[in-house]
Parts: C-alpha cells; structure tokens; sequence
C-alpha cells in the first residue's frame, strides 16, 4: 500500500472512531451527553439517539474503504462524499445550533 493510501486509512479510520466515541454513549444517553457537551436538549431524546444510531451504521460503510482503498473504491469515495454534507447541515443551515458536530465533520 503507498503512502497516500496509508495516510487516507488513518484519516478515515480517526472519522470512524470520532463518530463511533460521540455516537455510543448518545445512544444510551443522549440528554446527558447534550448537557456534558454544553449543548441544548432537544425535544425528543428518542430521535437524537436514533439520528446518532444512523451515523454509527454510516460509519460502518467506511470501514472497507478505509481498509482497502484501492479494491473497495466506492466505499472510499463515499467515506470522502459523506462528511461535507454534515459541515454543510450543522455550521451553514443551522448554524450555532449543534457547531461542534459540523466541526467533527
């Protein structure tokens, strides 16, 4: 595997365990993980635990592209194509709202 093939598995492999450290203990208890944040409740729990079950079956898609670049292609592209529509949701059209998740992105 070349260089750049080694730093994109890095990249995308440091995005998975971000999402997966935000996104587990969210699911068990997103209203304390919110206010441990400093970040505003939402108004049903249910569905913040569920929108952070969604990113973590996303991540999952990431893992063979992140492994194997090269033979798991569009995976890859995906890993790439799926972040910036998250920085686009959280810091352009709703901005101030939740900005540390757009940041993660």
């Amino acid at each position: 595997m070349n260089k750049h093939a080694t730093w994109f598995k890095r990249a995308v492999w440091l995005g998975i365990i971000a999402d997966w450290v935000l996104t587990i203990p969210v699911i068990i208890a997103p209203e304390k993980v919110l206010d441990l944040l400093g970040l505003r409740a939402t108004h049903d729990p249910v569905w913040t635990a569920f929108a952070a079950l969604l990113v973590l079956i996303l991540s999952l898609f990431y893992i063979p592209g992140a492994n194997k670049p090269y033979r798991y292609r569009l995976n890859a592209w995906f890993a790439v194509f799926a972040r910036p529509p998250g920085v686009i949701f959280f810091l352009v059209l709703y901005p101030g709202l939740y900005p540390a998740f757009g940041l993660l992105d």
